[in-house]
């Protein structure tokens, strides 16, 4: 046999083959991308990345082609991202331009999210406490669904079990009111303040413990209190308590009257947004400034003349003798004559 014809099973050729034979699958698989490339999770940077670019997108004013902001969205939210959720919701309700508002969608996203029971991280309980808030406030107004009292108070007091201390404030607003569930004004009270001794900076807490003494439910009114939670709440930026503290300085409720410092109020509520406070600022104003024309426009002596006039009408005189006198004082020509 010829030394120089090597068997194709010589011991260097079988080491290079049982070299590469492991790693075939892989090459395969790099080549033909199938199933097991497509099932692979994206990373957590690459949907914060399509959130951003969503985010963005929005936010430009000068970008008029925000058709594929949704799809971006869902994606993120199919991966978890809370974020995403609330802004794909804020999507469906319409508070983006270029964007049709679809109320049907936020109700179903917002209650397959709230009903889902594979949420155990912690970015899944947070999708789930916006989810319930958004599912409870659509119910209140029957946004894309049926109104449905009961279960718009199931969906809030769940997201405050949750720990969602917005839903707390909101579900003693419920209870305030008798919606969706008796009415009780002790348990309300509790929960707001609650809420405020943990977080006072939470939207509505000081306006609707203001509301409670104001209307005095559950007790007498107590206007003094009700002005001292206003300020409070004035102070943490929330405009409702600004516009309702106003409201008590036009009135003198609790405190002093003075309209000039109820309009400077009104003011500031409504460069913060409120639009109840825009129009008691027009009012007030349209008030105050027919009250500064009017004194402006009868000078003093002008209103010196009148009073004088009317004192003259009343003496026990006849009607020559007292247009005598008024001609004399006040210079006008003889009446009588």
């Amino acid at each position: 046999m010829d030394k120089t014809l090597s068997p194709w099973y010589s011991n260097r050729q079988m080491k290079l083959f049982l070299t590469v034979l492991p790693v075939l699958p892989g090459f395969v698989a790099m080549a033909e991308p199938g199933d097991s490339v497509q099932r692979q999770k994206p990373q957590r940077w690459d949907v914060e990345g399509l959130y951003i670019q969503a985010r963005a997108t929005l936010e430009d004013p000068d970008n008029t082609h925000v058709e594929s902001v949704p799809m971006l969205l869902e994606a993120c939210v199919r991966e978890g991202h809370a974020d995403a959720m609330s802004l794909l919701l804020d999507v469906y309700e319409g508070k983006f331009k270029g964007l049709p508002a679809r109320p049907e969608q936020a109700f179903r996203t917002a209650k397959l999210i709230a009903e889902a029971t594979n949420l155990r991280t912690e970015e899944g309980k947070t999708m789930q406490m916006e989810a319930c808030y958004r599912l409870a406030l659509y119910l209140e107004k029957g946004t894309g669904c049926t109104r449905n009292d009961y279960e718009a108070y199931e969906s809030m007091e769940k997201a405050a079990k949750l720990g969602l201390l917005k839903a707390r404030v909101e579900q003693s607003r419920y209870l305030m009111r008798g919606f969706g569930h008796r009415r009780d004004e002790r348990r309300a009270w509790k929960l707001l303040r609650h809420v405020a001794t943990l977080s006072p900076k939470t939207p509505n807490v000081f306006y609707y413990m203001g509301i409670i003494c104001y209307e005095g439910l559950g007790n007498r009114p107590d206007f003094k209190k009700a002005g001292k939670l206003f300020s409070l709440g004035a102070r943490y930026g929330d405009a409702n308590c600004l516009n309702n503290l106003a409201a008590m300085y036009e009135r003198g409720l609790g405190t002093h009257r003075s309209e000039e410092l109820a309009l400077l109020l009104y003011r500031k509520a409504a460069t913060m947004g409120s639009r109840e406070a825009s129009a008691n600022m027009q009012r007030l104003a349209f008030k105050v400034g027919k009250k500064a024309e009017k004194k402006g426009a009868r000078p003093a002596i002008t209103r010196i003349r009148n009073a004088t006039g009317r004192i003259i009408l009343s003496l026990p005189f006849s009607d020559y003798t007292r247009s005598r006198i008024r001609a004399w004082l006040l210079g006008k020509p003889d009446e009588a004559s």
